[in-house]
């Protein structure tokens, strides 16, 4: 888009920020500013892909409380699952759990930026998690641990293998060390039909820049009574990958890839900005300054669970 086009969505943002009290409102404004603007004809598809993926934005940002309890359920069954893996293979998995939502800024632009593709916008990590194994082991056996893990929520979670499934059911229901709540919420997780799609194993297939990690997406089918149609991405990786992606070179070229040619910053960039926090009235959300005075997660993501397994924090049960 052009920086005319782009300066029009900065302006409907602010309007969208000024006339909203929540992050729900911020969504619905901005679509009702934009949805009969005009503009450019070269920008006129880009654009109108944008206001579409806006509308797709506050239809899941609805449903914001409920994905989050799916989001922090599934993450409960993942650390199960884990401790079960530790106990039935005599394994010592140590994986730290952490559980978010994409921040709406970061959601906004993600919007902007795929709307030049040819296809509906589609956000599948609105919701994550990211499990990082700390065990002290080489490439390779980080390797072999993650897809251990990864085929064990392909079988339990998307009941790929009816046997572990049912292994692990047992498990749960014998187990004295499971409170009745945490059996209940992992019955229903099990219960909902899950599909695994967009299988990404940057491990064994390293992007150029160095970036290693295994990476899905849990969506719940369609004909579902819950949630039909959410996604969720997991992201699995070792220490040293979560290193390299947080700081080394997968970092920097993570931030190279908003950069023009000239390495000017990306335009886009600064489109959801907030241009003057004291004309907002927007409960929880202050400045810019820390997650404390961002409540809603309207900058920085949103995290709500961040859960270590070990088998020297976890009894056996």
């Amino acid at each position: 888009m052009n920086q005319k086009t782009l300066d029009l969505i900065h302006e409907k943002y602010q309007e969208s920020l000024r006339k909203s009290s929540n992050i729900l409102e911020i969504v619905k404004n901005l679509y009702n500013l934009s949805k009969d603007e005009e503009v450019d004809s070269a920008d006129a598809n880009e654009f109108y892909s944008f206001v579409d993926g806006l509308r797709a934005c506050y239809r899941f940002r609805e449903n914001t409380f409920a994905s989050t309890n799916i989001t922090t359920y599934i993450t409960i069954t993942v650390m199960y699952i884990i401790i079960w893996l530790n106990e039935t293979y005599n394994l010592h998995l140590d994986i730290n759990l952490y559980s978010r939502r994409k921040s709406l800024e970061s959601e906004l632009s993600k919007i902007l930026r795929k709307s030049s593709e040819t296809s509906s916008v589609n956000i599948r990590d609105r919701f994550g998690i990211r499990g990082v194994l700390l065990n002290s082991c080489n490439e390779s056996e980080a390797d072999i641990h993650i897809h251990f893990i990864f085929d064990a929520l392909s079988g339990i979670v998307a009941a790929k293998n009816r046997k572990m499934k049912k292994e692990f059911i047992d498990w749960v229901d014998s187990s004295n060390g499971i409170n009745e709540l945490d059996k209940q919420i992992i019955k229903y997780v099990l219960e909902i039909p899950f599909r695994i799609e967009f299988i990404k194993d940057f491990i064994r297939n390293p992007k150029s820049n160095d970036y290693k990690s295994l990476q899905f997406t849990l969506t719940i089918q369609m004909y579902s009574n819950v949630l039909p149609g959410f996604q969720i991405e997991i992201q699995l990786k070792s220490l040293e990958m979560h290193k390299q992606a947080e700081h080394g070179s997968a970092s920097h070229d993570a931030y190279k890839k908003y950069l023009g040619d000239d390495g000017a910053e990306d335009p886009i960039n600064k489109v959801f900005v907030v241009d003057d926090f004291s004309e907002l009235n927007i409960i929880g959300f202050t400045s810019y300054e820390s997650k404390e005075n961002d409540q809603d997660g309207i900058h920085f993501a949103k995290e709500f669970s961040d859960r270590r397994i070990s088998t020297t924090l976890v009894p056996k049960s």
